[in-house]
């Protein structure tokens, strides 16, 4: 069995849009387990995108501050709080008065094999950019 280890703070971040990147945690190893993390930094005034997907997401704020918006409701996260987003529901973040980017950790289930190809792929570039 081989074990997987990484640092998220350190691993490279993929630009997602303006103001947000993102790192795959564990990659294909969540992925075998039914979940997929990913290890978001949101400046302030990160572009807004409400949005819906057909993935239950658990969002969890490690670091900084935001309002995170779920089927309209804004609710303000600092680091410990978390929000359960249900499948098919809108929602955003909002980062705009944080003393530090906010480092927001998402758990999707089932998984997004579409982030981690997309990871998997950024990964390449920065490695032929060498």
């Amino acid at each position: 069995m081989t074990t997987a280890h990484g640092n998220f703070y350190k691993d490279p971040h993929q630009p997602v849009r303006a103001g947000i990147t993102r790192c795959i945690v564990g990659g294909h190893v969540t992925e075998d387990k039914g979940c997929t993390l990913s290890l978001a930094k949101c400046e302030n005034g990160n572009l807004k995108r409400p949005h819906t997907h057909p993935h239950a997401q658990f969002a969890i704020v490690l670091e900084g501050t935001c309002d995170y918006y779920v089927d309209g409701t804004a609710y303000h996260m600092e680091p410990g709080s978390w929000v359960f987003v249900p499948e098919n529901v809108e929602h955003y973040i909002d980062v705009h008065d944080s003393p530090v980017p906010c480092m927001n950790l998402d758990i999707f289930f089932p998984t997004r094999p579409e982030y981690v190809t997309e990871y998997d792929e950024f990964l390449k570039t920065l490695e032929a950019a060498k």
